[in-house]
């Protein structure tokens, strides 16, 4: 009984120490060896050549040895997949650290990086790998895009106490500014409330520009 736990351990030894050597091909090296082990444990009892159940016992070393080689193939698994889940894990932490948020030629102006900054620290948008993530509502952020980049504001209005949204000459660069923020129809959202009155939170807004 003891050899055939020595035996055991040892084949695990060599088998973890291989998959560390060759860190790059450890999760192989785990699944190859517990799928070998394991048919080959059923192998060697289909043949016959081992019988863990000889005359009915079951406490034999031949038993017990059958069970702890399917046991030792489990684990070979359980560690092949723990491994996995860690390396995706550190693949995710390096992304992480790497990714950098970096503003298009068209969208890095002084004034988008003083007003991004202020939104940031309000809690407005936030970073997310290398996008902005916007906290409140498609209109807002256009509105706020707009007074950057092409000279919109609001101005006062007879019919409406918040006034309306005046739009800039400038062209509204609503390609780059999807692709900064991860969203779509940033350019149609803000041409539907051309003239109209100014978004909810827009002087909010206002003041990042002050």
């Amino acid at each position: 009984m003891l050899q055939i736990i020595f035996l055991n351990i040892g084949l695990c030894v060599i088998l973890l120490a291989i998959a560390f050597v060759f860190k790059k091909y450890a999760r192989v090296i785990l699944w190859s060896s517990a799928i070998t082990l394991f048919v080959g444990t059923l192998l060697l009892v289909g043949l016959g050549i081992v019988n863990p159940v000889s005359d009915n016992e079951t406490g034999s070393s031949e038993f017990w040895g059958t069970i702890m080689f399917l046991i030792s193939a489990a684990a070979l698994v359980i560690g092949a997949e723990i491994l996995r889940e860690k390396n995706i894990m550190n693949v995710e932490e390096v992304v992480s650290v790497d990714a950098e948020i970096i503003l298009s030629e068209t969208l890095d102006t002084e004034l988008a990086r003083k007003v991004f900054a202020k939104a940031i620290e309000a809690g407005y948008m936030k970073e997310d790998g290398t996008h902005y993530k916007w906290n409140e509502s498609k209109v807002l952020l256009a509105y706020m895009c707009g007074r950057i980049y092409c000279g919109d504001k609001p101005i006062p209005s007879k019919f409406d106490d918040k006034g309306s949204w005046k739009f800039g000459e400038t062209f509204f660069p609503d390609t780059e500014l999807n692709n900064l923020f991860d969203i779509s129809g940033l350019g149609q959202s803000r041409q539907n409330r051309k003239d109209l009155a100014v978004p909810v939170k827009s002087t909010e807004i206002d003041k990042f520009f002050e």
